[in-house]
């Protein structure tokens, strides 16, 4: 059975908590979650799990730009295409203790991470160097090739 209760935390906006004495998770709605979307407040959510990261924000590899475009949503597919493994360690210091009730994961991000879990088991996500870079770059002067021929000759 669940309790609705509202809980008043330090990042400005209180948060309807649905506590569930099932399972002993605390769990919040995606309408809640959206809510957290301003620099002085932002959370976002990964697989379920309800992370703020107002903080991290400031010193994010990425910049804060890419946090801010997402605030308040679900994030995973994002996170998985953008971040190494050992990423997801870092996770559990920026949890707020909630899960979303409503999580639902789509059937295109279902097909998406079966791939890159596939990918990620063969090894393809482990050698980071310069040959994404370097195959650009020859592609480039391939097109640039091409185009030579196309045009000037």
């Amino acid at each position: 059975m669940c309790e609705d209760s509202t809980v008043n935390l330090p990042s400005i906006v209180s948060v309807q908590v649905l506590n569930s004495t099932a399972d002993g998770k605390k769990y919040i709605t995606s309408e809640e979650s959206q809510k957290h979307n301003k620099a002085s407040d932002l959370w976002i959510s990964i697989q379920g799990k309800v992370y703020n990261v107002t903080e991290w924000a400031k010193i994010h590899p990425g910049g804060d730009i890419p946090l801010m475009n997402l605030a308040g949503q679900d994030v995973t597919d994002a996170f998985i295409a953008f971040h190494p493994g050992l990423a997801w360690q870092h996770l559990n210091k920026l949890f707020t203790g909630y899960h979303l009730k409503d999580y639902q994961v789509s059937e295109v991000s279902k097909d998406y991470r079966k791939l890159a879990s596939e990918f990620a088991k063969a090894g393809m996500f482990e050698k980071k160097g310069h040959g994404v870079i370097y195959s650009l770059c020859f592609v480039s002067l391939l097109l640039s090739a091409c185009v030579y021929w196309v045009f000037i000759v």
